[in-house]
């Protein structure tokens, strides 16, 4: 028998098969919702989130999502939801390849960002984890002209810069700023470090 851990994993992986029959067989409402944004009924999606959204932050944010694609946004997020949902959230739906979902999401990056400055974060880290480059830059760059003291920010831009374009020196450029901001952000300085060894 399947456990409620291997099913989520499927649904996480791209195999939706089984998943939605097994989250409303055992009262996983919320997970139920998300299988129906996947099989293009936002409609019911948005049922299940209305009935559940007063006792479970991610039903109130997966209403706020359903609103965005549909393109009727009647409430706001809170700093919390944008912070914990997101980056996966996006990632899931580049999993089952719905990019105009994707689209119809990212065009409310600036009413996010009012709420969570973070956001342009999240959605590049969500593109850069699907290898899709030019988008992940694009909303990375624009995290850095908002959130420039972002050291976080900083040491992504560049690992990205030394893993995929192999540019040493706008890596380290960026590992700088980035120990300029907090000089003991582990992460940096051990790509600093490897990066002296050439």
């Amino acid at each position: 028998m399947e456990t409620y851990e291997q099913v989520k994993s499927n649904f996480l992986s791209g195999k939706i098969k089984g998943c939605k029959a097994f989250f409303k067989n055992h009262g996983y409402s919320v997970e139920e919702a998300y299988c129906e944004i996947i099989l293009g009924n936002l409609e019911a999606a948005k049922k299940i989130f209305e009935k559940e959204q007063t006792c479970n932050i991610r039903a109130h944010w997966g209403l706020f999502l359903t609103r965005m694609i549909q393109g009727n946004i009647v409430n706001s997020p809170t700093y919390f939801e944008i912070r914990n949902f997101l980056e996966t959230d996006l990632s899931i739906l580049i999993t089952y390849c719905m990019g105009e979902y994707v689209e119809k999401i990212i065009r409310y990056a600036d009413f996010m960002a009012y709420y969570n400055s973070e956001c342009y974060k999240f959605i590049g880290r969500a593109f850069w984890a699907n290898g899709l480059m030019p988008a992940s830059m694009f909303f990375l760059k624009r995290a850095k002209e908002k959130m420039y003291n972002d050291p976080e920010l900083h040491y992504m831009l560049g690992y990205i810069y030394y893993t995929n374009d192999n540019n040493i020196e706008k890596c380290k450029k960026e590992l700088d700023i980035c120990l300029s901001v907090l000089p003991d952000y582990n992460p940096a300085v051990k790509l600093l470090g490897k990066i002296k060894k050439f």
